[in-house]
């Protein structure tokens, strides 16, 4: 019994060495997500840090000039400073670390594909939905899960209407134009939804720029121009003929009838 429990202890111990060896924590994850009107987006996560001593603060800062803006030597040195969205599908890819009132390690990068796949389309919506599957680092035993101490936002293109309910439970809420989906862990689901539409914009029938453009650009238009304002110029100097004739027409066809 008492070798049972001078094992375990050891365990234990060895278990808070490894963690306190790493000298740094990451005390909040954001993750913002920015979504142009063709389903493209813009990543950008934010690891930010507190450190146990100094020291382990100026370690860390010479270990990131060492590894510099490599993604794949920041993951290779800490697995949890690998992207959360599209995995391999990652492109543009930068890391850069900050120091001042907040310590952080920031990751920038964009996807090779898009991050949400067009739906159904008509003559006045496109249907845009998320592709889940590019958030697998987030599933879990059956289950999508943003873990503690981690807020992702994704920020829908400009006039893009949520349709659906989405998953997990999100805050809704609007910067601008833009409509954002919050989700602050913890949080989990059995499904991970966003689904949205934007308006298509209907071209008008009479276009009033084109329109002045072919009047004061081109040959055929300055020609149009000059005939209606040759047509203006003639009815006034002839506004006294055609007066007259009119004033006669009226006169020769009206009949007065005596009392």
């Amino acid at each position: 019994m008492k070798k049972r429990f001078f094992t375990l202890f050891l365990i234990i111990i060895l278990i808070s060495c490894s963690v306190s060896a790493e000298g740094y924590n990451v005390w909040l994850h954001n993750v913002n997500i920015v979504i142009d009107t063709d389903g493209s987006s813009e990543i950008t996560e934010k690891f930010h840090l507190s450190f146990n001593t100094e020291e382990d603060k100026i370690n860390f800062r010479k270990t990131s000039i060492e590894l510099g803006s490599d993604l794949k030597k920041f993951e290779d040195f800490d697995e949890m400073f690998s992207p959360t969205i599209g995995l391999n599908n990652i492109i543009n890819g930068k890391i850069t670390y900050g120091e001042g009132e907040d310590n952080y390690l920031e990751i920038k990068y964009g996807l090779a594909d898009t991050l949400m796949a067009k739906g159904k389309e008509t003559t006045l919506v496109e249907e845009y939905s998320i592709k889940a599957n590019y958030l697998n680092k987030l599933f879990q035993s059956g289950l999508w899960i943003i873990p503690d101490n981690t807020t992702i936002v994704v920020e829908l293109p400009p006039g893009a209407e949520i349709r659906e309910t989405v998953s997990p439970d999100a805050i809704i809420d609007s910067i601008g134009t833009r409509k954002t989906i919050t989700w602050s862990g913890y949080k989990s689901a059995n499904k991970l939804n966003i689904k949205y539409v934007l308006w298509k914009k209907i071209n008008p029938i009479f276009d009033l720029n084109k329109f002045t453009n072919f009047l004061f650009r081109t040959n055929e238009g300055l020609i149009i121009i000059g005939i209606l304002l040759f047509v203006i110029g003639a009815i006034i100097w002839k506004r006294k003929y055609f007066s007259s004739k009119i004033e006669n027409f009226v006169e020769n066809n009206t009949v007065f009838e005596e009392e």
